[in-house]
């Protein structure tokens, strides 16, 4: 990333050197990853604990790597770990949900669900900090841009070379949100369904699952053939259980829109005050989406599931 967006946007290398391309292409067949950094990359195995023997907080973390950007790249690596093991207890709740379902226990369900909605209340807590560690400024105009892929990037509309490796360019989105595994194991729990077609939020959703670690997209597939807990919800009719399944769903909308303040404050806004008009062009996101879009059209997909 770095030998490719160093320069600044006059000498963007469009050539990855077969020094760097051929063991880096190897190792990331070797690990089931595309060739590009990935949210699994900086975000997921990026960190480590300052006192082994102490609690995962952000005091006791620091990252492996960083890019330009001083403690910028730690505070939005960090925050966004912090988020996914706030909302890990979710994804060890799955087992319990489709067990209940399986065998129509209403209070177990009941009592599972309740746990999803405290782990995503718990991890919008920790997105709120997002502020407190990293600069608006800083993100869109220094760490944005090692963040970038060339895919959906006008910057680097034919992809890049991989020499020795590829006789073509290749197009590879950078790292996303969208590449969390966690978020996309809620929509499949909840059963919540996105704007289908080309270009659209559940194709871009689909294609990310090939930036996940393969036992991620491997999990993924596995609770696409589970019983389906919204249907459970809506034929049993009762209000307990429509309740706690909505404050899930409602957890799940809290955070998106969260999210979309977020890239209001990260990319819109510098983009906006850097360019003077809409910014558009600035306005993708790392992953290569119009990022407001996306986000909208997500949130508003996970809204439309309340029952």
């Amino acid at each position: 990333m770095a030998y490719v967006w160093n320069r600044g946007n006059s000498d963007i290398r469009k050539v990855l050197p077969r020094n760097i391309a051929v063991p880096y292409c190897k190792l990331s067949e070797k690990l089931g990853l595309p060739p590009i950094l990935s949210y699994a990359d900086c975000v997921l195995a990026n960190w480590k604990k300052k006192d082994p023997n102490g609690p995962r907080t952000y005091d006791n973390m620091d990252i492996l790597f960083s890019f330009p950007g001083g403690n910028c790249g730690k505070g939005f690596f960090l925050v966004s770990l912090l988020v996914e093991i706030a909302a890990s207890p979710a994804i060890q709740a799955i087992p319990t949900v489709f067990s209940a379902v399986q065998n129509q226990d209403q209070k177990t369900l009941a009592r599972a669900l309740g746990d999803i909605a405290t782990s995503l209340e718990n991890a919008r807590d920790y997105f709120r900090r997002m502020p407190e560690f990293v600069d608006p400024n800083k993100f869109f105009s220094v760490l944005r841009i090692y963040l970038s892929g060339w895919k959906g990037n006008p910057k680097m509309s034919e992809g890049l070379l991989y020499e020795g490796v590829w006789d073509t360019p290749k197009k590879f989105s950078g790292g996303s949100a969208g590449q969390s595994s966690i978020f996309q194991c809620l929509d499949i729990l909840l059963g919540i369904e996105h704007e289908t077609g080309e270009g659209s939020p559940a194709e871009f959703l689909q294609e990310m699952r090939e930036y996940m670690p393969p036992a991620h997209r491997d999990f993924l597939c596995s609770l696409e053939s589970g019983p389906s807990l919204r249907e459970f919800v809506i034929s049993h009719g009762d209000e307990d259980l429509k309740i706690a399944y909505n404050a899930c769903v409602n957890g799940l909308v809290s955070l998106r829109r969260f999210h979309l303040g977020i890239v209001r404050t990260y990319i819109v806004k510098p983009s906006q005050k850097l360019r003077g008009d809409s910014g558009s062009e600035e306005n993708r996101g790392t992953g290569g989406t119009d990022v407001m879009n996306f986000l909208t059209s997500v949130k508003e997909a996970t809204e439309r599931c309340l029952v």
